[in-house]
């Protein structure tokens, strides 16, 4: 498995909260989203649709009544098939929390799924409980913290025992040059990253290393350096204050600070340095 440096962070909770637990429901027609990671385990309950979720370095199927799994900082994004209708339940829930339940094999187990595919009976449970932390999360009456800490460990228990009764891993799909492609990207994304030449260098075609690149990551070859780009430039203004964005650009592999500037924007929907004053 590739091991990835933290790309594109996600804020799930603005501000302070009582409870750092979010749980919402999606009725669309779901785009494709862009790469991002946080710290957050998330979970996504299917309920109709089809499509895939890319997570770390591989391409998961889903379907109805699919369970996604998701585990803190595991780089992620959405691939639903084009034109489809997705309907799903979404929880996320804080590492401490998962770790207050005695529930680490979400953080680290080698027999760990990121896909299950529930019973009608399992999803319809976890169904509910996603319901009713929706219900205390938005009354917040008398003893609302504790209903959602309960329904969580509760979920968490259900997860729990349908990953030890799945029989064999669920559909995934993976290439292996494409996991060589990721793998030299993740190791060399602050350098100039030519298709043309990656693909001489492993004897395809470029086009054809363009197309299967795009199919099993939902984007093409130089989005995704751009995003991965981008992700790394949004750590190093969270974490060096004092390092200027020009700097940042030579680091991460854009070279001329207008590049970086043009790409954060257009992601980020602002610029690196109104992006650094937000975090203040």
């Amino acid at each position: 498995m590739i091991a990835f440096a933290k790309p594109f962070h996600q804020a799930i909770f603005e501000g302070p909260v009582e409870l750092p637990v979010r749980a919402s429901w999606t009725w669309s027609q779901y785009p494709a989203k862009p790469l991002t990671y946080h710290e957050e385990c998330e979970y996504h309950l299917i309920k109709r649709g089809h499509g895939a979720y890319f997570i770390a370095d591989r391409k998961y199927d889903y379907q109805k009544n699919t369970l996604v799994i998701i585990r803190s900082n595991e780089v992620h994004a959405c691939l639903p098939e084009p034109g489809s209708y997705l309907e799903k339940a979404t929880l996320y829930l804080p590492v401490s929390l998962v770790k207050e339940q005695q529930a680490d094999f979400f953080i680290n187990d080698g027999n760990f799924h990121h896909v299950l595919n529930l019973s009608e009976q399992e999803a319809t449970a976890i169904e509910i409980i996603v319901n009713t932390v929706c219900r205390e999360l938005e009354a917040k009456d008398v003893g609302w913290d504790v209903i959602v800490k309960a329904m969580a460990a509760h979920f968490l228990s259900l997860t729990r025992r349908a990953m030890l009764h799945a029989q064999q891993a669920p559909v995934t799909s993976t290439n292996t040059l494409v996991r060589q492609l990721v793998d030299y990207i993740e190791s060399n994304y602050n350098q100039p990253l030519m298709l043309y030449s990656m693909a001489k260098d492993v004897g395809c075609d470029p086009s054809y290393i363009s197309r299967l690149f795009k199919r099993h990551t939902g984007l093409c070859f130089k989005q995704y350096i751009i995003q991965r780009r981008v992700t790394e430039a949004k750590r190093l203004l969270r974490e060096n204050n004092d390092l200027p964005v020009d700097a940042i650009s030579q680091r991460v592999g854009f070279g001329d600070f207008v590049v970086l500037n043009r790409n954060f924007k257009l992601l980020t929907g602002m610029t690196p340095s109104a992006y650094r004053r937000m975090l203040v």
